[in-house]
């Protein structure tokens, strides 16, 4: 919400009304700034952790899920819509969101495999692959 209140301070200031000299702009431009090293931060110390193929599909659903509920609450969005209109777009989340968990539920190393390629493996036996 911080950024759109920093988007609107900008436009408003490129028109000819200054926006910079209101107190409010700069706590949104530092509650920004807070928020994207915090996130950096603890987006570093996941990767660290976990694998990309794990972190990304998370944070892509948390990212999207409160996105919405940010344009919900501040824009008053749904207010303005039809029932059927509300009802496509969660289903459409809801399918993005099931795609997410079984895109991530199948990347998901199968051990009994990979313990089957290893032990049919070139190099168990002093086969060396040729490298072009």
């Amino acid at each position: 919400m911080s950024v759109k209140a920093i988007e609107i301070a900008i436009k408003l200031t490129l028109e000819g009304t200054n926006q910079l000299v209101y107190y409010q702009r700069w706590i949104f431009l530092i509650v920004v700034v807070f928020c994207i090293i915090t996130q950096l931060n603890y987006l570093n110390m996941t990767l660290d952790t976990f694998n990309i193929a794990v972190v990304s599909p998370i944070y892509y659903a948390l990212f999207t899920s409160f996105t919405i509920l940010d344009i919900a609450i501040m824009f008053k969005d749904y207010s303005g819509q039809s029932i059927s209109s509300i009802a496509s777009e969660l289903c459409g989340f809801i399918t993005v969101l099931s795609g997410i968990v079984v895109l991530h539920s199948t990347r998901e190393p199968n051990l009994k495999l990979i313990d089957k390629m290893k032990s049919v493996s070139p190099l168990r036996y002093g086969i060396t692959l040729m490298k072009n």
